[in-house]
């Protein structure tokens, strides 16, 4: 199996994030004691822990330092804060996977010190193992991180792997947050229609 032995770390445990790790588990790639999940709420933390068997912690660094794989899945806004604190633990990382809606691979690569980053970008279909994944890698991942990034990402669904990472720009705009201006409308049609007695 790709995955073998690796421990992965979830930085940042969301909505996203617990569907990847959900789909892990279920899909049988990687047993819950191989999972770190890293999070400022302890609450979440605890819960997550608790539901799925994980280890759980609120400390980013540890997180990392104990990772062969890290996932980062934090909002772009907290990336510049939390990406000093994934440095030492990072740096000796075989793969970084980056679900982070805009942020470069550049950004990426040198805020954490490792140049094996895979950035991609799920749909919201992800949530329940039914989503396409757009992704691209630099050149620094190897063979076999790609294959462990094609499991990892296949958790989630389908994929589509591109040369090119402008795709992942349009992707993001496209099915990653598009959608969300959708519903917003179709929110407000019905907001609408109960205001009219609908």
């Amino acid at each position: 199996m790709s995955l073998g032995n690796m421990t992965v770390a979830f930085i940042g445990s969301g909505v996203m994030a617990e569907a990847m790790i959900k789909g892990l588990l279920n899909d049988s790639l990687l047993p819950a004691e191989q999972i770190i999940e890293a999070d400022p709420g302890e609450d979440h933390v605890n819960e997550l822990s608790a539901r799925y068997g994980l280890k759980g912690t609120t400390n980013n660094s540890m997180a990392a330092e104990a990772a062969d794989i890290l996932i980062l899945w934090v909002k772009p806004q907290v990336l510049g804060h939390v990406m000093p604190e994934l440095q030492k633990g990072a740096r000796t990382s075989k793969l970084v996977l980056s679900i982070i809606a805009g942020a470069k691979i550049k950004t990426i690569a040198d805020g954490v010190a490792n140049a094996s980053v895979v950035r991609a970008m799920p749909n919201t279909p992800a949530q329940i193992g039914q989503g396409i994944t757009v992704w691209t890698a630099t050149p620094e991942v190897l063979p076999p991180q790609i294959e462990q990034a094609k499991a990892l990402i296949g958790a989630l669904g389908d994929q589509i792997f591109l040369d090119d990472e402008k795709f992942l720009d349009m992707a993001t705009a496209l099915s990653g947050s598009g959608p969300a201006y959708v519903f917003e409308c179709m929110e407000a049609l019905l907001d609408a229609g109960v205001h009219m007695g609908v």
